[in-house]
């Protein structure tokens, strides 16, 4: 009688990071960055510079001590646009892994600073992304597939599986996320009822135009809300199981980056899905790489290699990185003096040697020869090898030859060969160990039973190291109201303005098609949403007021001198949501009246 064996995963394959995969979670992270600068370039005068809703003094008095931002320095727009081209070209250092771990850093200080600018328009988004960051400098980011790597001359870190302290760290991180979440769902919508999902697909402000057709299917609606508070209970804990660790792994990851791409169809919730797919990303193990791997065509059976100038530094260094861009790290990078035949054509033609077979290509030809040879890249191969671009290319290459003695001082000083590792040593570690226990306990104190209350010491170092941790996603139900803004005005002249949508006439209280598309994009809603919210709050309406003076001196700006706005009202359409098969309400609030010449 055979006894059935279980084979229990090891620690550090439960709570290890391919190599590989970090490499990727570099390459969406530091992507992410530069879509998320470039979205907030739209805004750059109305959400960064004291022209807009957020002017310095404003910010400061509602930044908890000891906040910091280098975008609080100065107020003016061109300060602004200067650091967002600085956060930009660090994230695309930090995209092709040039000095990853100092770019990885500088990213997550210029994202900090960014976000305590306007602390306004963030969202849990912003929250995750920030925390990635900051682990990410703790991890080994180029050790593959970066400008790093293709410089490297030591040996360490050969092997694709890695673990450490900040590994699991990262891994605990991500998943906290959901867990602490679900424990924060104690409303009986979400256990006793099933229609949590109901409620969030009712935020008309929230939800895009599939939604509002979708949220017809209510018993589908049940079905999901126990689908999402269960995965984000038990998900947590099966995805680091030793138990059918390989299996619940990948099941898991998947379930949970579904779960984000349906947030991304059914709500506008910005970008927040896709930097939890990055997150979620960090779960791919090493064996569906190399399954990748086995799976991409080879291009050639004939052995293949690269053929430099040996003592040209510039020519060794570019073999290496074009190895590396291509995905071609098996192909072997050599001085062409070792083969005296070889060694003379690269000196009679002064080109560098690809040797595919015993075929033997020069100068473009051999560029465009080893993109084909690419598992990935090869259809551009086609196209380099048009007669058209071999011509173009050639005179570019001769160019280089003529400058590479130049070329190779510049990549001696900008890309100089690294000769030993990035060291994450104990140092490294022990911080990282630190850091969890902190995160720990704050996700802890954010759970009412636990009776935990953070003294002022550590909510100063959490506010300093931007580690927040309070998971509320819809916990502990969604909203229950959706709100709109509505914003009536007169001119000098005494004609009436829509001053929300910039045009003569009444403003429109009727309710939109799609409330969601009244709102600019989801930084505006965000804010617009506090400005109402803050009306509540028996205090002065700090939100309202300073975007009542953007809006006069925008409005003024727009009208380049001409006829100018004097007086308006904000009102917010309020619409509540009932109980299921009850009918909707909308409330007409007025939230803030304002005069542009008082």
């Amino acid at each position: 009688m055979r006894l059935l064996t279980i084979r229990l995963a090891s620690f550090r394959t439960i709570f290890g990071i391919d190599l590989r995969t970090l490499a990727l979670f570099r390459v969406l992270l530091s992507l992410w960055i530069l879509i998320d600068l470039s979205m907030r370039a739209r805004d750059l005068a109305a959400h960064y510079t004291d022209f807009g809703v957020m002017p310095r003094a404003v910010q400061l008095d509602h930044l908890y001590a000891p906040s910091w931002s280098f975008h609080l320095a100065n107020g003016s727009a061109w300060f602004q646009a200067m650091l967002f081209v600085l956060a930009g070209l660090v994230a695309l250092c930090l995209l092709l892994g040039w000095r990853t771990r100092l770019m990885t850093a500088l990213s997550w200080v210029l994202l900090l600073s960014l976000q305590n600018r306007n602390t306004f328009i963030l969202s849990g988004e912003d929250n995750l992304a920030l925390l990635l960051l900051f682990w990410a400098m703790f991890l080994p980011l180029g050790a593959r597939y970066s400008l790093d790597a293709a410089v490297s001359r030591h040996k360490e870190l050969a092997e694709n599986a890695y673990f450490s302290v900040a590994t699991t760290a990262l891994l605990l991180q991500g998943m906290s996320m959901y867990f602490f979440s679900a424990l924060l769902k104690t409303h009986p919508i979400w256990i006793s009822e099933g229609t949590a999902v109901y409620y969030a697909l009712q935020l008309d402000y929230l939800v895009t135009p599939f939604a509002l057709w979708f949220r017809q299917f209510q018993g589908l609606l049940t079905g999901l809300t126990y689908y999402v508070y269960l995965l984000e209970l038990i998900g947590p804990i099966l995805i680091f199981s030793p138990i059918f660790h390989r299996t619940l792994r990948t099941l898991f990851m998947l379930a949970f980056v579904t779960m984000h791409l349906a947030f991304a169809v059914f709500l506008e919730i910005g970008f927040f899905p896709f930097i939890s797919i990055i997150m979620n990303i960090t779960f791919m193990p090493g064996w569906m790489w190399d399954k990748l791997a086995a799976a991409l065509p080879k291009r050639t059976r004939q052995p293949v290699s690269i053929w430099f100038d040996r003592g040209c530094d510039f020519c060794e260094k570019t073999c290496n990185i074009l190895r590396m861009i291509l995905f071609l790290p098996s192909v072997p990078v050599k001085p062409a003096q070792e083969d005296p035949e070889i060694g003379a054509e690269l000196e009679a033609r002064t080109s560098w040697v690809l040797t595919v077979g015993e075929q033997r290509l020069f100068k473009f030809e051999a560029l465009a020869k080893l993109v084909t040879v690419s598992p990935v890249f090869f259809p551009l191969g086609w196209f380099m090898g048009h007669s058209a671009f071999t011509a173009i290319g050639d005179h570019s290459y001769d160019w280089v030859g003529r400058n590479r003695t130049r070329l190779s001082r510049v990549t001696a000083r900008c890309l100089p060969w690294r000769s030993a590792p990035p060291r994450f040593g104990w140092l490294t570690q022990i911080a990282a160990g630190a850091s969890l226990v902190f995160i720990t306990v704050q996700n802890v104190s954010t759970l009412p039973a636990s009776g935990l209350t953070l003294p002022s010491a550590f909510v100063g170092a959490r506010q300093a190291l931007g580690l927040y941790q309070h998971w509320t996603m819809f916990a502990p139900y969604p909203e229950m109201t959706s709100p709109w803004p509505v914003i009536e005005g007169e001119l000098s002249d005494g004609t009436m303005v829509d001053v929300y949508k910039g045009r003569e006439g009444l403003a429109d209280f009727e309710k939109p098609a799609a409330v969601s598309k009244t709102y600019e994009n989801y930084r505006w809603r965000k804010f617009l949403s506090n400005v109402e919210d803050q009306s509540y709050e028996d205090v002065t309406q700090v939100l309202a007021l300073n975007y009542a003076r953007y809006l006069c001196r925008n409005w003024s700006a727009r009208q380049n001198g001409s006829v100018s706005l004097t007086n308006f009202v904000i009102f917010f359409q309020i619409e509540r949501t009932p109980r299921p098969g009850a009918a909707k309400e909308i409330e007409t609030r007025t939230v803030w009246t304002h005069d542009c010449l008082g």
